[in-house]
């Protein structure tokens, strides 16, 4: 049921991966198995932009680092002290040596920082899998593990990414399935699932509480991840239009007949 890779898709995917598009034979796609599914309180994952993922009202952490609150507690920015500041050039270079350190393989640099124009650095993670403290401590022991950077003064942005809640409403009469890439859905048609059954994952009880991840080519859950989705960006060509939607209780590609 997979097909070649669809040029047009994969320009689109060139610009999600920063890669170049892949045109010929490649390697079996990527599972959903390392998609992970973070904890939900009363149905929502809300509670986790609160204590102990981020410091909740704190204006400080736990060790006295100043801390602040942006982005309706998605966003953590603290000034990491020292006693040299650094040209954008030497942070740049040590990004490599940092996304060694345990913890900081999504760490990057640039305009992140709380949707301001500040350089720094910028760390993003998935609700309810990282924790603000215990992010800063990491970048702080890969700083001090570089001579490059080590007591230099870094801005650092904790940014965390997830969905906190279905993307409409069970009676929205327009919570419908969303398509893999064009195709009107047929409110009369059937339903026939596992057409992509190893982008699919997860529990539902409708259409709205399946959404598309990992740079579009996966159907999961609203209670999986949404940061650091560990997926590939490649575009996919099929048969005939899929939709992401609720097919027997699983949120699933399926196409129509």
């Amino acid at each position: 049921m997979r097909a070649l890779v669809a040029l047009g898709t994969a320009l689109v995917a060139l610009a999600c991966s920063g890669g170049s598009p892949r045109l010929g034979p490649r390697a079996a796609p990527h599972s959903a198995v390392g998609f992970s599914r973070p904890p939900v309180v009363d149905g929502s994952r809300r509670a986790c932009l609160e204590p102990p993922y981020t410091p909740g009202e704190a204006a400080a952490l736990a060790d006295g680092t100043p801390v602040t609150r942006e982005d309706e507690g998605r966003s953590w920015v603290v000034a990491l002290a020292g006693e040299r500041e650094l040209e954008p050039e030497a942070i740049s270079a040590a990004l490599g040596a940092l996304r060694e350190q345990p913890g900081l393989r999504f760490i990057s640099y640039g305009l992140h920082c709380g949707g301001s124009s500040r350089m720094c650095l910028r760390l993003s993670g998935n609700l309810c899998e990282l924790r603000v403290d215990e992010a800063v401590a990491a970048v702080r022991a890969g700083i001090a593990a570089d001579p490059a950077i080590a007591g230099a003064q870094i801005e650092l942005s904790v940014q965390l990414a997830g969905n906190l809640e279905p993307r409409c409403a069970a009676d929205d009469p327009a919570c419908l399935p969303v398509p893999y890439e064009g195709g009107t859905y047929d409110r009369l048609g059937s339903r026939l699932g596992g057409v992509f059954a190893s982008h699919s994952a997860g529990e539902c009880d409708y259409d709205g509480q399946c959404m598309r991840m990992g740079c579009g080519n996966h159907c999961l859950s609203w209670e999986y991840g949404g940061a650091n989705e560990g997926a590939t960006c490649e575009g996919y060509s099929f048969p005939r239009p899929i939709f992401c939607g609720c097919v027997d209780s699983e949120c699933q590609w399926f196409s129509q007949r």
